[in-house]
């Protein structure tokens, strides 16, 4: 069967060649002799090509046929494995487990608990980002219980027999007095049909707290404060505490944040205080940072060399009889008025309304915390005639602007200065190019082209983190934003695809007659316009065997998806489904996958 669309489970990535924006040929950039051949990437002798450094790990993902799902078919994913060519893999349907319990804290040190709502998630371990999540909500009130168990319970959810890493998170209301809770290698056992799982809460928490203040000693009390994981895209990993005074400290300018059991290490400590005006001042404080400056983690003071950019009521500044009223909305900022415009091929510009403007400016760590980063951000979305406002501190700002639609790039510029001689600030223009086009032909091993291949440029920079394609940090920013865009290849087996700089893979799908696999393709570095980036159809490699239940009958008609994950080293990768398949009435499935997959994990 022709092999669906891309299935996109994460934005991940490998080594590609990264090109200074010169015209690439493709069939002869693809050709190698040598690994020198192949920036970022190595040369396969066998085929003379040059290749990711990426592995490749092969899952499949089985699902019974519709209405089939039972007490011995459950929707299942593989572990990775290693294919080869003709390889006979039976796979097995997993039986569903359930699992229940209840989420408490303590209520007092003579209670047994109370419930709290919360939401986990359950993800088989060493398999994220291969699949999403299974959710679970806990309530407030118990059910009635499932088994002979004669406790009730709160949640459920239905997994398969296996270890998962567990996120519990407790509902916003209890942001300030809960922590979320990571449970890891937790076992599903397949003995049982249920099984119970409750998640209790300590009575204490390992906890960090401090002080925010002014150079004077003044307590500030405009900031929040939380544990993140920077390298989670901030997840937060601890209680959410303000400095206003009114939470569990008691007085302004002080915070306490609970950690959460089970937290990964690596955190930062983030103080943010928001402006109420589209930006805010942001301090980042890594536990290395904290541990010397606080060892006790009970009374850490950060104190902030300036107070540029606080709202005036967190500033609390004193009020001069006959003084002018403060300007805007913080605290030495200025009221910057800018646009954005986009270029087309002609040299012509037009309103970009939409646009998203990111401004970003360094400040002064707080003092005695030089690890600490310190800075002053600010967003808008530009207006129908493409202007836009935000209040900001006098400095140099790295902007980034990301337009609405696919017709434009995404652009980075630098030392956009504010000036501290102004309250106002206007006439700057942000400019916007077309989108690069990467495009090339489709060819069939025997150099013929291939019409009607779905093309996809499928987004690669989280799986390559060293290629030297995002060695530039503005190349970093901008493959950051960078989406997958598709195409069909015409008569001819062209194909033309306009994207946003970034690190790409090729992902061709042949038409379903064509006897083809999915075709990986070389990574490409987009920076300017690529052409001639020609992709030869890979040969197929042949897998087949019997899907079967927990019980080991034939299970007709289920669903084999075979899920391709690409990275190098530990970092996230890109998952892609590269072929799907029916079984037939006896159990029976065949795949055509790339032979870039085949081999070991």
């Amino acid at each position: 069967m022709r092999a669906p669309r891309a299935l996109l489970l994460g934005l991940l990535f490998a080594p590609a060649a990264c090109l200074d924006g010169s015209p690439v040929v493709g069939r002869e950039a693809e050709r190698c002799a040598s690994d020198r051949d192949c920036p970022g990437a190595t040369c396969d002798l066998a085929t003379h090509r040059c290749v990711s450094r990426a592995r490749a790990e092969v899952f499949f993902a089985v699902t019974p046929a519709t209405g089939r799902v039972s007490a011995d078919a459950y929707p299942t994913l593989t572990r990775p494995r290693s294919i080869l060519a003709d390889e006979s893999v039976d796979l097995a349907l997993r039986a569903p487990r359930v699992v229940y319990g209840v989420v408490t804290v303590p209520a007092d040190p003579d209670s047994a608990g109370r419930y709290i709502p919360a939401t986990l998630e359950f993800t088989p371990t060493d398999l994220a980002g291969v699949s999403p999540p299974v959710q679970a909500v806990a309530g407030t009130t118990a059910s009635p219980n499932l088994t002979r168990d004669r406790d009730s319970f709160t949640w459920s959810a239905t997994l398969t027999e296996g270890l998962f890493d567990v996120l519990v998170r407790p509902a916003s209301t209890l942001a300030a007095t809960v922590p979320p809770r990571f449970e890891r290698g937790f076992e599903v056992r397949g003995g049982a049909v249920m099984q119970r799982f409750d998640i209790a809460y300590p009575t204490t928490y390992a906890r960090w707290a401090g002080s925010v203040e002014a150079a004077s000693g003044q307590p500030l009390a405009g900031f929040v404060a939380r544990a993140v994981d920077p390298a989670a895209n901030s997840r937060v990993l601890s209680t959410v505490s303000s400095t206003a005074g009114d939470g569990t400290e008691g007085s302004a300018g002080r915070f306490a944040c609970s950690m959460a059991p089970g937290a990964p290490e690596g955190w930062t400590l983030r103080l943010s205080a928001d402006n109420g005006a589209g930006g805010g001042l942001i301090v980042d404080i890594p536990r290395s940072a904290l541990a010397a400056a606080a060892p006790s983690g009970r009374d850490l003071r950060v104190v902030l060399p300036e107070l540029t950019g606080l709202t005036h009521a967190t500033a609390a500044r004193p009020v001069v009889p006959g003084a002018p009223a403060p300007n805007g909305p913080c605290v030495g900022c200025v009221d910057v008025r800018a646009s954005v415009e986009g270029l087309d091929g002609e040299g012509q510009s037009r309103s970009m309304r939409g646009a998203t403007v990111t401004l970003r400016a360094a400040m002064r760590p707080p003092v005695g915390i030089p690890a600490a980063t310190s800075w002053y951000e600010s967003r808008a979305v530009t207006e129908a005639d493409g202007s836009f406002r935000a209040w900001l501190v006098p400095g140099d700002y790295d902007v980034v602007v990301t337009p609405a639609g696919e017709a434009y790039r995404s652009a980075v510029q630098h030392g956009f200065r504010v000036r501290a001689d102004a309250t106002e600030q206007a006439g700057q223009v942000f400019t916007l190019e077309r989108r690069p086009s990467l495009s090339g032909r489709v060819l069939g091993r025997d150099g013929l082209a291939v019409r009607g291949a779905r093309v996809t440029a499928v987004p690669y920079h989280d799986a390559a983190p060293t290629n030297p394609c995002l060695e530039d940090p503005d190349m970093r920013a901008l493959a950051s934003r960078a989406t997958t865009t598709e195409t069909v290849t015409a008569a001819d087996g062209s194909y033309q695809v306009e994207l946003n700089p970034g690190l790409y893979r090729l992902l061709v799908e042949p038409a379903e007659s064509s006897g083809f696999p999915v075709t990986l393709g070389a990574p490409i570095c987009v920076a300017r316009r690529v052409s001639n980036f020609d992709t030869t159809l890979e040969a197929p490699v042949l897998v087949r065997g019997v899907v079967r239940d927990a019980r080991g009958a034939p299970s007709p008609l289920a669903t084999v998806e075979a899920l391709v994950r690409l990275r190098e080293g530990d970092a996230p990768g890109v998952v892609l489904r590269v072929a799907r398949a029916t079984a037939d009435a006896s159990g029976a499935y065949r795949l055509l996958i790339p032979a870039s997959a085949a081999g070991a994990p």
